[in-house]
């Protein structure tokens, strides 16, 4: 048993000291010891803290992890798990997707860095991230796909324009459902299965993902991504997409289903070629011009129509007819007709006068024999080779350089769909360099539930990554930082515990300044 005394000294000062009762086994009596606490006032109140409590016993790294916990409060996500898997759960979820952001390992590792973190007091998180518990938590919410959808339907929203867009993913493990040999198998010697991802464009975040075997082509999953935001009551909506989506049984499927879509029409196929030759008359024109980043751009405007299983010119009144848009950006088609004819002399000037080889298309490279389609090669008398231009090739290929043609139900001008092109081009690109990324998701994943709740924890970092390069754009700092660079500067403030209360370290002016423009407290 112990109590606390205040000692009045000669000079007026009062100290604290604690009184402990210790019993002595030899002398078989109990006496009394005392430890000094500090100076006090009156009523025995520390007038400072002791030096022996000052003592340092860890300093976890706290500014990245009070950043993405901020964003992820701001975006709705915190809410959306919380919701949806419970706060238990959901927090847990949210801890794994902000560490595969800051410091991304693998499970085995994960519980040697998260105690290096502030991540789980700022989280409230009371969890070991051992590895036999991580995994089994991945089993769980990998195999609790109606959650899964529920999260989805919580992030969606429910009218606007949405990016669909799929990417190829590798796999060593050989018992996952969707891992299959694909296209690109022969290149990476692993199997491979297809991530889709639906992106809004309301908020320039994704909210659902789709897992496909790797050997289903794009244009086969459409239907099935359609009908799926139809369920989470995402109506109306504009699917923006690219080329690879488009064939006569989606467009059909979109229409019946009265689904919005924007496709570029490929320039292999026959209605492409035509809207790119019919628009050389008018696109020109000064009422079909507008300038755009820097470039001029043109837009020329006509209809199509479904008839017999392919797409023909039609007029603005005809039935069933959908609108056209050819597109043009000078800057973008003096460059390419520039490179055109380049390959072009190049090729001439390596085969003219040489040895006359009927098998030398076969010996060219990829890019090399889609020049040498647009050339014609002979034998001259003297068995030297003879190089001639195709006219009507080359000129179809200088009609569609700097031009694309797109079918849409939209109404909205055409520099409006330009724009909004060009920002799904945008999306795309940030989706391509952060889909290494999703690798991680399922990198010694053996069974399937393992996968998809790897996966779920990836999507949720990459949502969470979008967020902050969406920030850094918004707020005019993308051309002095990028994701690397908010880390790196952020990594190095830390949070001391000092006798058992937590303070933070010195906060550097460049830490000060990058957390104002992010509009981020620093608690």
């Amino acid at each position: 048993m112990s109590y606390k005394v205040v000692q009045k000294q000669s000079n007026g000062r009062y100290y604290l000291y604690e009184v402990t009762g210790v019993w002595d086994p030899v002398k078989k009596n109990s006496k009394q010891t005392r430890t000094y606490l500090g100076v006090c006032d009156a009523e025995g109140n520390l007038l400072k803290e002791p030096a022996r409590n000052r003592t340092v016993s860890c300093s976890p790294v706290y500014g990245p992890y009070q950043l993405f916990v901020q964003l992820a409060e701001r975006s709705g996500l915190t809410s959306a798990l919380d919701d949806v898997y419970g706060v238990r759960d959901g927090r847990r979820l949210l801890a794994m997707a902000i560490l595969g952001i800051v410091d991304p390992v693998t499970v085995n590792q994960m519980e040697n860095v998260i105690d290096d973190t502030y991540l789980r007091e700022l989280l409230g998180v009371d969890w070991g991230f051992e590895q036999s518990s991580v995994c089994r938590f991945l089993q769980t919410v990998g195999h609790a796909s109606e959650q899964r959808e529920l999260l989805f339907n919580e992030l969606a929203p429910k009218s606007g324009c949405v990016i669909f867009d799929i990417v190829c993913l590798g796999t060593d493990s050989e018992d996952l459902e969707y891992a299959e040999v694909g296209r690109k198998t022969h290149l990476t010697g692993s199997r491979q299965f297809d991530l889709g991802m639906v992106h809004s464009m309301e908020d320039n975040l994704p909210f659902c993902y789709r897992t496909y075997p790797g050997s289903v082509a794009d244009v086969s999953t459409l239907d099935n991504i359609v009908s799926d935001l139809r369920t989470m009551d995402c109506s109306p909506v504009e699917l923006e997409m690219d080329r690879g989506f488009f064939s006569i049984g989606n467009v059909q499927m979109m229409l019946e289903r009265g689904m919005g879509f924007t496709v570029p029409i490929p320039a292999r196929v026959g209605i492409s070629k035509l809207l790119l030759s019919e628009s050389v008359r008018e696109i020109d024109s000064p009422l079909n011009t507008d300038y755009l980043a820097r470039s001029v751009v043109r837009g020329y405007e006509t209809f199509v129509r479904l008839e017999d299983d392919e797409l023909v010119k039609a007029s603005e009144g005809d039935a069933g007819a959908i609108r056209a848009l050819v597109f043009q950006d000078d800057s973008e088609r003096t460059k390419e007709i520039a490179t055109l004819y380049s390959r072009i002399g190049e090729l001439e000037n390596r085969l003219s006068g040489t040895g006359y080889d009927r098998f030398a298309r076969k010996k060219l490279t990829r890019t090399e024999q889609q020049t040498a389609d647009l050339l014609e090669f002979a034998a001259d008398c003297d068995g030297k080779t003879v190089v001639t231009r195709k006219r009507n090739a080359i000129s179809a290929k200088e009609n569609a350089c700097g031009r694309f043609a797109v079918i849409t139900t939209s109404d909205k001008h055409w520099l409006d769909l330009l724009m909004q092109y060009r920002l799904r081009n945008g999306v795309e690109y940030d989706f391509s360099q952060l889909q290494s990324d999703l690798f991680v998701g399922i990198t010694g994943k053996s069974d399937q539930d393992s996968a998809e709740g790897g996966l779920l924890v990836n999507f949720l970092s990459l949502r969470l990554r979008l967020t902050l390069i969406n920030l850094l754009k918004e707020k005019g700092l993308a051309g002095d930082y990028w994701v690397p660079d908010v880390l790196n500067t952020l990594k190095k403030l830390k949070i001391s515990c000092i006798g058992g209360k937590w303070r933070l370290n010195e906060v550097t002016k460049a830490q000060r300044e990058l957390f104002e423009a992010l509009g981020v407290n620093i608690q």
